[in-house]
């Protein structure tokens, strides 16, 4: 087996439990122990810089490398490498049609943002927005239209349950193929670029270490994590995973609530101190 040089990671519901404001102190310890046993880290996340922030305590240091955005920013070193844009007129389409089912709604994202996460959400109410913006923590603006700006994310918000949200998915994608629609959570999906996810910006941020898919380690969770699942050798699920995203994964700890990612980068670090493959990696 190849020795792991990149840790990659999901954050919600793998690294913390979604609605948690902050990484645990075992996970930093065990990011910084994994760290100076020489294997770099970084997340792999559909959030982005400025909730990261929130999540590592006010420190970017844990995410100079990584693949924010569901694949849209690459980022090595600190260095920006790859960004994609959302299609406004695609986005408004899709807000058109979103917006036929009752309470439900599109937030886009500026490129250009600041820590208060600014957002508009589509032909949506205050009401309907204000339970989103506190789960998610966003700082919402209502707009009748997508605005001109370039955006850098797209979601959609839906309180009807699990069924309708999955006909939302398949006609907003029938309707918009320039979108794919994933879930990392409930009541809400993820908007990105057709073809774009976290497997796609892999090979991009390799070729930029140096690295093959081998030497790399990622944990996951959920929909929007299978393609990068797919693309690695070395794919973890936590406890609590998906069914889908259990069956992914080739290797299975702990957890998110328990600190399955922070025990497993634990032994990680020990493990390449002393040459040999971790535990959780021989167990499957």
């Amino acid at each position: 087996m190849h020795m792991i040089k990149l840790v990659l990671t999901d954050m919600d519901n793998t690294l913390l439990p979604f609605g948690c404001e902050r990484v645990s102190p075992r996970a930093l310890d065990a990011i910084r122990e994994v760290r100076a046993a020489g294997v770099e880290f970084g997340p792999a996340t559909g959030r982005d810089a400025q909730e990261l922030l929130r999540f590592f305590g006010g420190s970017d240091s844990a995410f100079q490398t990584g693949i924010l955005s569901n694949g849209k920013k690459v980022y090595l070193d600190g260095q920006l490498k790859h960004v994609s844009y959302i299609d406004n007129a695609a986005l408004q389409r899709l807000a058109d049609y979103v917006g036929g089912y009752e309470g439900c709604f599109v937030t886009a994202y500026p490129f250009k943002t600041d820590a208060s996460n600014p957002a508009w959400c589509i032909g949506a109410t205050a009401e309907e927005v204000a339970p989103y913006a506190r789960d998610f923590r966003f700082a919402p603006t209502l707009a009748d239209a997508v605005p001109e700006d370039k955006l850098i994310a797209a979601t959609v918000a839906c309180p009807l349950g699990q069924d309708v949200l999955e006909k939302i998915k398949a006609r907003g994608m029938e309707l918009c193929p320039e979108f794919d629609i994933v879930q990392p959570v409930a009541r809400w999906c993820d908007v990105v670029p057709h073809g774009l996810n976290k497997g796609t910006a892999l090979p991009l941020l390799l070729d930029s270490m140096g690295i093959t898919a081998d030497e790399v380690l990622f944990f996951g969770d959920a929909e929007n994590d299978l393609a990068i699942m797919h693309a690695v050798p070395n794919s973890v699920a936590v406890a609590n995973a998906t069914p889908e995203a259990a069956a992914a994964a080739r290797y299975h700890i702990g957890r998110c609530d328990e600190d399955g990612v922070a025990k497993a980068l634990e032994e990680l670090a020990c493990a390449t101190r002393e040459g040999r493959t971790p535990r959780f990696m021989l167990e499957g």
